[in-house]
């Protein structure tokens, strides 16, 4: 009797696994497809332009989400939003962030435009300091967030003082991602 109350507890969770295998799957057809009538330069612009959509437009809404819980005062939010930063920064943020760059370049090398315009330069530049931002200061802070939560708790005040330091630093960081997408778009200073 105990083995049917846990598979019918596990069966909603699986039971969403197959429709969005079929959805990513219809997704990744009709992408090929799209890209299959169109020039290596566009295909990479596709991959850059969705991959940066979802780098940085999960930061935004985990940026809005921290700023919702500490607005409302909410420690377990907090607590709880940070958790979740810290899976998809490491899971997912860090390899879009890879993609979004080697399909840049890839970009670059199937056009002509030369490497040396300000819009390209300061993309990179941007970047580089969003790339140091994570590596050097957002995964060990994460870490440390990670051993306050395990030793004082996430609702301890040192805990959420962690927690708070950590969003503001990926405030800015997500700021500074948005003025590249802001300069990919406009290429300012180009003509």
């Amino acid at each position: 009797m105990e083995n049917s109350a846990a598979t019918t507890s596990l069966s909603p969770q699986r039971s969403s696994l197959l429709p969005t295998a079929l959805i990513a799957a219809a997704f990744l057809v009709v992408a090929i497809i799209f890209c299959a009538s169109s020039s290596w330069y566009v295909t990479f612009k596709a991959v850059h332009v969705g991959f940066a959509a979802i780098w940085i437009g999960g930061g935004f809404l985990l940026t809005v989400l921290g700023l919702i819980a500490e607005r409302q005062n909410d420690p377990d939010e907090l607590a709880a939003v940070a958790r979740q930063a810290a899976l998809v920064g490491e899971k997912l943020f860090s390899p879009a962030a890879g993609i979004v760059l080697l399909a840049g370049i890839a970009m670059m090398i199937n056009t002509d435009w030369g490497w040396n315009h300000f819009w390209i330069v300061a993309g990179l530049v941007g970047f580089a300091s969003t790339f140091v931002t994570g590596i050097g200061v957002l995964a060990p802070r994460s870490k440390k967030l990670h051993a306050l939560m395990q030793t004082a708790g996430p609702l301890a005040p040192e805990t959420q003082a962690e927690i708070k330091s950590i969003l503001l630093i990926a405030r800015f960081d997500i700021a500074v991602l948005l003025l590249v997408v802001v300069d990919m778009v406009v290429k300012p200073f180009s003509s």
